[in-house]
């Protein structure tokens, strides 16, 4: 936060003030911002987009973000795009003419509501929409800023020595890897790959990479300020950073780190934290993030973060994201009961992901897609498709080596680990903790299941724990909240039998059959929405009612189409389409498919005459 100092929040606080103070009642709030720029304009900083998300300008999302203190202490309300100061509010505004000082004071105002909690209603008004646009514009600060966080340094077990109560007498922290050549601040991360291949020629590549990582956070990604933790046995240790690295020529502690001990004499217990906290002393790494439980760690250990870390921390928190109920008009849309939505909307929040499964021409795969393009893109998510097929990989689906040639000329080939589209969804959605994110995994059935999840058959069922990567072993990854799953499964489809057990247990099953709600009947439904006689689905009826098999059901997406209206149309599909699959369905039974189901059996079955077609 070099950029945000307090006193710049005071001057963007005051200018709010200034403009609403003789307001009864209120603005709104973009006309807030703009009379608040006349008054404090907008510094070259602040005028400028935040990096990586062009078109969004910093300066009004500053402006939301340096006011959520004012409204936590009770001085602003914003309520439903109206933004009005309170009696204390102007009191505070003519006690506090010093910007520094009235952010100051906002701050205490704010650390008196994260006490009271409870009886935070009393004085503060903060509608839903309200609170989420300024949790935004706190992400954005936290994601553009270099604010603080969160660091698991480990140390109890040092080739079985327990270095943890040298750092606590010493004030420092430390890692090894006495063999690596000294590595300053600033030393990229492929000058340390190159220092620590060559130092350790015969290490494996994957240990190498393990090694890579720690340096690099240890030397270049902590800073001071940064909170650190470390683990000896049930106790938990926290501290702050204090300086850059530097080396000492002990043993098994040669790289360091200042650190200034705040619970030394008094440690909380592992068990004192939340489940998914306690998640992240977990795991074999050296060194590892925590900041998403920054504050969690500091509360326990005693640690003031001060006002304006505790507002990223708060605000910028990641809240459960849930998906929207589907309305009528999408149900009318849909043609499908607006409860059997609900009901799939309602498992996807509780489970994270499902399957629709059925035979051929239920429309599993336009159903996952209109619900993501009404109910996430809608939301400010985004989703995303992958079709699974006998080859797929866990290298194609989540992250896997790929050659390169090189740069340097001299014709070699090198491997770089390239995500993969649920590894990419999911960074974006832990970039983006507000908003849901789907993967599509269509035919998700037809590809070895336990050979493409690998290790996120165990992410799936334990969201927000951790495990380390196979190709990354050097950092630890989990599935965010926010990131659902839908696959679709044709039952009709042989490789059914690859489904195992543990897939099952972990994804809730939607059935989307032609004979069963909701589908049954849908035919009839989107014929009479389109003023077309019906004839056609009782033809599809006795079809079904033949075949007798509801995993090889066919089903109504096949003649929802006006074609089925047109001369010479039903019979088409019915020939190249339904036939052909009925032929392969019984392939080797001696059974004569055209006799049996052709349309001139069907038609005298049901007395539907060609010209109702």
């Amino acid at each position: 936060m070099a950029e945000v100092t307090r006193r710049r929040l005071g001057e963007l606080q005051r200018a709010v003030f200034a403009v609403l103070n003789d307001e009864e009642d209120g603005l709104p709030a973009t006309e807030v911002v703009k009379r608040s720029e006349e008054i404090c304009p907008a510094t070259p900083f602040e005028d400028s987009d935040y990096p990586n998300r062009p078109g969004i300008r910093r300066f009004p999302r500053m402006l939301r973000f340096g006011t959520i203190v004012n409204v936590k202490a009770g001085w602003l309300v914003k309520d439903r795009g109206t933004w009005r100061v309170t009696e204390a509010g102007r009191d505070a505004y003519a006690r506090y003419p010093d910007p520094e000082e009235f952010a100051r004071q906002a701050g205490l105002g704010y650390k008196a509501w994260e006490a009271s909690r409870d009886r935070a209603a009393a004085w503060t008004t903060y509608s839903d929409d309200e609170a989420a646009a300024d949790a935004e514009a706190a992400q954005l600060e936290a994601s553009a800023s270099r604010s603080r966080r969160a660091w698991l340094v480990r140390g109890a077990n040092v080739d079985g020595t327990n270095l943890v109560p040298s750092w606590l007498a010493g004030g420092y922290c430390s890692i090894s890897y006495a063999q690596v050549p000294k590595i300053g601040a600033g030393t990229p991360r492929i000058e340390i790959a190159k220092l620590v291949k060559d130092a350790m020629p015969d290490a494996h590549i994957v240990h190498q990479g393990v090694v890579v990582g720690v340096l690099d956070r240890f030397v270049n990604q902590m800073a001071a300020d940064d909170v650190v933790a470390t683990v000896d046995g049930a106790k938990v240790y926290v501290g702050t950073v204090t300086g850059e690295a530097y080396s000492d020529p002990t043993p098994l502690s040669e790289r360091r780190r200042p650190v200034r001990w705040i619970n030394a004499g008094q440690p909380f217990q592992r068990q004192q934290l939340s489940d998914d906290a306690a998640n992240g002393l977990r795991g074999q790494l050296t060194q590892s993030e925590l900041t998403p439980y920054l504050a969690e760690f500091a509360r326990l250990a005693g640690l003031d973060l001060g006002a304006t870390d505790e507002v990223i921390v708060e605000a910028a928190a990641p809240r459960e994201v849930l998906l929207p109920p589907p309305d009528q008009v999408l149900a009318d849309r849909l043609l499908l009961p607006q409860g059997w939505l609900a009901e799939t909307v309602e498992l996807l929040n509780d489970k994270r992901q499902v399957v629709l499964y059925g035979p051929p021409g239920t429309g599993k795969t336009y159903l996952a897609q209109e619900l993501c393009k009404a109910l996430v893109e809608s939301s400010g998510g985004e989703f995303a498709i992958v079709q699974f097929h006998p080859s797929y990989a866990y290298e194609d689906f989540f992250e896997g080596l790929r050659p390169r040639p090189s740069t340097d000329g001299s014709g070699g080939i090198y491997f770089d680990v390239v995500p993969g589209p649920l590894r990419r969804l999911a960074k974006q959605a832990t970039d983006d903790p507000t908003h849901p994110y789907v993967l599509i995994v269509d035919e998700i059935n037809r590809a070895n299941l336990a050979k493409v999840f690998g290790e996120l058959y165990f992410l799936l069922e334990y969201r927000g724990q951790s495990v380390s990567l196979q190709y990354s072993p050097d950092e630890s990854f989990y599935l965010p909240r926010n990131l659902f799953l839908i696959g679709t499964m044709n039952t009709a489809d042989r490789s059914i039998a690859l489904v195992d057990a543990a897939m099952r247990r972990r994804f809730p099953f939607q059935g989307l059959f032609p004979t069963r709600p909701p589908i049954a009947g849908l035919l009839r439904r989107w014929l009479a929405a389109n003023n077309l006689a019906d004839a056609a689905a009782a033809l599809l009826e006795e079809l079904n009612r033949r075949i007798a098999d509801d995993d090889f059901a066919i089903g109504p997406s096949y003649l929802m189409s006006p074609r089925v209206a047109e001369p010479g149309g039903l019979e088409r599909i019915w020939r190249t389409a339904i036939v052909p699959l009925l032929e392969e369905h019984y392939f080797g039974e001696g059974r004569d498919v055209e006799a049996q189901f052709g349309l001139v059996a069907l038609r005298r079955a049901t007395a539907a005459p060609v010209a109702e077609l």
